[in-house]
């Protein structure tokens, strides 16, 4: 119901947005509609969503590109029970809250975003209030559940991805570098634990501070004892070169180690990085993936980040919603049989929380290539709980009983841990 593709030519134009767009929008487009789409002629209200994004202040580039992709998929749905209103949420949290109560005095039944953490706890509250659900583009977990829920890549999801995909490789023994701060600790929790379910072994964990970007004393440190045949790096930009030039520097390098990482790897132009060459990360599905990148270069003369994809299946979301019974969206929007959309299969859950069939990509000289596929539905998933190791990993970089109790926390203080 939800999850049939179809391709098909046509010509549309924005809903009253049409002026933002190039003038070559108005000509024959190859369009990708990731839902069907159902009309009924004598539906007397219109199904209103807002959308909250940051449009102007620090973060109005993402929430620009944001925009962007939304009006691409308020195309190609070419629904007129749809109708998608902006709202600037100004980088803060109160613009948030405004942006909010303006969409409410609106009548929306619907809110896809906002982008942060900050700006989602400032809407929750109300959301509830109002019974009206909220699709946040943050992946922060403190702020999900009752009603709030996200479409953004979690990084766990992500971590246990690639560790199962190192394992597969004979990989089993992991070191990992990640930023002295919250969500570092968090994919420090992340990576243990798909470790422990998948047979690996975290052998240390190294922490930076998240601004710098000098790393020859933690990689020394590191690397004296080298126990490791891969490493985990969750970072991007110039910081995720200088972290692996900085292991190369040191003779640490494929094949001997596997460099592995996180789709954040995915906004890093790597083809010039030697020392990343065979190196493999997660990222959402490519199936769809080249029409959209090529889209909206086509339309807005850049690329996008792979944030704005979220949008456009925000929308394609919407638009699969606008026929249902309003009074029921939280179960539409949790349906268990998931949905198809640009970043492929996914599904939201219950708790607000998300899941994605991921593939996994290899850095090469000349671009990534898929080395691992994603799935192409949802199956059954057995939960089992995790056997505890019996011996930490190495911490660097940190306090190590705070790491440990993170990792462990209801048994890290029993005698029988060997604690480095």
């Amino acid at each position: 119901m939800f999850k049939k593709i179809c391709f098909c030519f046509v010509i549309c134009a924005l809903f009253g947005c049409s002026r933002i767009l190039p003038e070559k929008q108005k000509q024959n487009v190859y369009i990708f509609r990731p839902y069907e789409v159902q009309t009924f002629e004598n539906q007397e209200q219109s199904f209103n969503v807002a959308m909250l994004l940051p449009l102007s202040g620090k973060a109005s580039t993402y929430g620009k590109g944001l925009q962007n992709a939304a009006m691409m998929a308020i195309e190609d749905t070419n629904n007129q029970n749809l109708e998608i209103r902006f709202y600037d949420t100004k980088s803060t949290p109160t613009g948030a809250l405004e942006a909010f109560h303006q969409a409410v005095a609106n009548k929306a039944k619907l809110v896809l975003g906002p982008l942060t953490a900050d700006e989602v706890s400032a809407v929750a509250p109300s959301a509830k209030r109002e019974s009206i659900p909220v699709i946040s583009f943050s992946t922060s977990p403190q702020v999900l559940g009752n009603g709030v829920y996200t479409l953004g890549l979690l990084s766990e999801e992500q971590i246990k991805r690639i560790i199962d995909f190192s394992v597969e490789k004979g990989r089993k023994n992991i070191a990992v570098v990640l930023p002295d701060s919250t969500s570092g600790l968090n994919m420090a929790k992340s990576a243990y634990d798909a470790a422990l379910s998948s047979g690996a072994n975290i052998t240390k964990i190294g922490f930076y501070e998240p601004s710098t970007l000098e790393f020859s004393d933690l990689v020394k440190k590191m690397i004296a004892t080298k126990d490791f045949d891969a490493v985990l790096i969750a970072e991007t930009g110039s910081r995720l070169k200088a972290i692996a030039a900085t292991f190369g520097y040191y003779d640490v390098a494929y094949p001997d180690v596997l460099f592995i990482g996180t789709s954040v790897w995915e906004n890093t132009n790597l083809t010039k990085e030697t020392t990343l060459y065979h190196g493999v990360y997660p990222s959402i599905s490519r199936v769809h993936g080249d029409y959209f990148n090529k889209k909206y270069k086509d339309l807005f003369g850049e690329l996008p980040n792979s944030l704005y994809a979220y949008a456009y299946d925000g929308v394609a979301l919407a638009s699969a919603l606008s026929t249902k019974d309003t009074n029921h969206l939280n179960e539409y929007i949790t349906n268990a049989d998931g949905y198809i959309g640009i970043n492929g299969v996914f599904k939201i859950n219950t708790d607000g929380t998300n899941a994605h069939r991921l593939e996994v990509v290899e850095i090469t000289e000349n671009g990534i290539k898929t080395v691992s596929p994603a799935e192409q539905r949802f199956s059954a998933e057995v939960y089992h709980m995790p056997t505890y190791a019996s011996r930490l990993p190495e911490i660097y970089g940190k306090n190590a009983d705070v790491v440990y109790h993170r990792l462990q926390p209801q048994v890290t203080n029993t005698p029988y841990f060997n604690i480095f």
